[in-house]
């Protein structure tokens, strides 16, 4: 089961120990003593690292530099560092997915793991901080009375995908990856103690192959590292290249697992000839299924476990399939390709040709890269050329976070338009390359959709790409090396070139479950339109009902990004019936 805890801080331990005691009756928790100023209840004590000294560390955590296996104790010596350090010792020789408090010369601290992986949310009752993996405990804990925020609902459909502290649900927040909550004597603040641009702000500019064998280690090690975390692993496969890295290294170390593949009935979702591949190549079980619309239940929210609305209605399906697999298979880890990506900067963009431009100026490798990018969009010269000269222009200006006012109210898209979408990781160095820029962006956009499984369900959800020195060892990789040949991933592919089947290696196309969103839409167009057009997203004057309900006609064809919206807007109102 996925660790859930809730951490109590105050200077008075009355207080906090009354409240985590109830805590942990009413939610069937463990108390664990920790040093200092905090109480915590846990799901399982195993889950807690005590930082001699004071503190603890909640969730799993690695040595950067030693085996790839959790480390079961930390001595007084690193206790020291990480208190000396604010935390930055925790940064940058360890990883993994957690959440630590400790106290620092005149207050406390509480940071959590720079790529998230362990959740925090945070809210107050007067002088108590109180830190939480998931919502669900807090109600039932009694110290949450949930109510919609719902000017932060406008603005999350608005930004989409953009992470910010607050949360659609009033008063809760969340402790975003790589930021500390300082709680001192002389005042208490939010800070970020990890930053992408540490890594991407001046590239190494590697040979191939030395950018390939640093992706490889990095890959090997994490994968490896949570591997050995659980006895029973089940992977989702769809036979492309991130998700049999994951495969293929689990092999390689000899544990134990299988794979789960989904198709639809229209053969552009049916990946099974190539997830079939990959199984056999590990010598893994592979379970195929299908996407049911007897799992759809438009009252039911894929995200009803997190305070804010990300999910989408057709992922019912997915989650159905994968919570019985798991169950069938008595499966205790859900292993995922999840943000590769993202990560390895899966990009149709110009922006690698206006980097190496930045970096070499004009000359043959400029060339080689116009080529790749050429081959990798589908663009011809003079256009990815243009593209790139636009790109350029607004060089040193920062990213421009891509809003979505699509079905939203037209007052809504006006007054949010007038709100530039912040985020500490969008304030790129004067000096950054575009295509990091955009790259630092994709790691933003996967954030809200790594936490997909409620952490009630007796499986944990691991998504191992996206460990911190995999990111960290692609940030520092130029973008032009992403696309190098024409292909996408590049870097990634040559990592595994010798581990991965060649028709894997080769794999251009990508199915998905387009097909099924569009079957959901025709059997239930006449309910989803009385839900979306007489839901509570319309009685608060957050959509455009002319656009959506001219979209949602008899005879209406769906673009990707109209259907795709209608399934987000349909789990907002399912979430918001959670929630309400």
């Amino acid at each position: 089961m996925a660790p859930r805890y809730i951490l109590f801080h105050s200077p008075d331990a009355d207080e906090r120990e009354g409240a985590a005691s109830r805590a942990a009756q009413r939610c069937g928790l463990t108390m664990v003593a920790v040093p200092g100023p905090f109480s915590l209840v846990v799901s399982d004590e195993s889950d807690v690292l005590p930082i001699p000294g004071g503190g603890a560390v909640i969730g799993t955590i690695f040595h950067r530099h030693g085996p790839p296996e959790a480390i079961r104790d930390l001595d007084q010596r690193c206790a020291e560092a990480i208190r000396k350090s604010n935390g930055a010792h925790l940064i940058e020789r360890y990883w993994g997915g957690y959440l630590a408090a400790f106290e620092m010369p005149g207050g406390a601290c509480v940071l959590r793991a720079p790529q998230g992986a362990l959740p925090c949310f945070q809210l107050r009752q007067g002088g108590l901080h109180i830190f939480a993996s998931d919502p669900g405990l807090l109600l039932k804990a009694g110290l949450l009375a949930p109510r919609i925020d719902w000017d932060e609902l406008q603005r999350h459909l608005f930004v989409r995908d953009l992470p910010s502290p607050r949360t659609a649900i009033a008063g809760l927040c969340e402790l975003l990856p790589g930021t500390c909550a300082s709680l001192a004597e002389d005042g208490e603040g939010v800070s970020q103690c990890w930053s992408p641009w540490d890594y991407a702000a001046t590239l190494d500019v590697m040979e191939p192959e030395e950018c390939a064998e640093r992706l490889g280690r990095a890959l090997q090690q994490c994968i490896s590292a949570w591997g050995s975390r659980y006895a029973n692993i089940l992977l989702s496969v769809s036979g492309g290249l991130d998700s049999s890295i994951v495969a293929t290294t689990l092999a390689d170390r000899g544990l134990s697992f299988s794979c789960l593949t989904l198709a639809t009935r229209d053969p552009s979702g049916d990946e099974r000839s190539y997830a079939r591949i990959i199984a056999a190549h590990c010598h893994a079980r592979l379970h195929e299924c299908g996407y049911s619309l007897d799992a759809i239940d438009l009252d039911r929210s894929v995200v009803a476990h997190l305070p804010r609305p990300c999910g989408r209605t057709h992922d019912l399906a997915f989650r159905a399939v994968v919570t019985a697999t798991a169950a069938e298979q008595g499966a205790d880890a859900y292993f995922t390709g999840n943000g590769g990506d993202n990560v390895f900067y899966n990009s149709a963009s110009a922006r690698p040709i206006a980097d190496r431009y930045l970096a070499e100026g004009i000359g043959p490798g400029l060339v080689r890269t116009l080529r790749d990018v050429c081959a990798v969009t589908g663009a011809g010269a003079w256009q990815a050329m243009r593209e790139a000269r636009r790109v350029l222009k607004r060089s040193g200006k920062g990213y421009v976070w891509r809003t979505d006012p699509l079905f939203l109210h037209s007052d809504i898209a006006a007054h949010d338009s007038r709100q530039p979408a912040e985020h500490p990781w969008l304030e790129a160095p004067r000096e950054a390359f575009p295509g990091k820029a955009g790259h630092v962006a994709m790691l933003l956009r996967m954030q809200q959709h790594l936490d997909g499984c409620d952490r009630a369900l007796p499986f944990t959800l691991v998504n191992p790409l996206v460990s911190q020195p995999i990111v960290e060892t692609c940030l520092a990789i130029p973008s032009w090396a992403m696309c190098a040949g024409g292909i996408n991933r590049a870097v990634a592919r040559d990592a595994y070139v010798s581990r991965l089947p060649p028709q894997i290696l080769e794999r251009r196309s990508k199915a998905g479950p387009d097909s099924f969103i569009v079957e959901l839409l025709t059997s239930r167009l006449g309910e989803i339109r009385e839900r979306l057009l007489g839901g509570r997203l319309a009685s608060q004057g957050l959509l455009d009902l002319d656009a959506l309900g001219a979209c949602l006609g008899e005879s209406r064809l769906h673009t990707a990004s109209e259907y795709m919206r209608i399934m987000a807007l349909l789990d907002t109102e399912a979430w918001i019936g959670h929630w309400s």
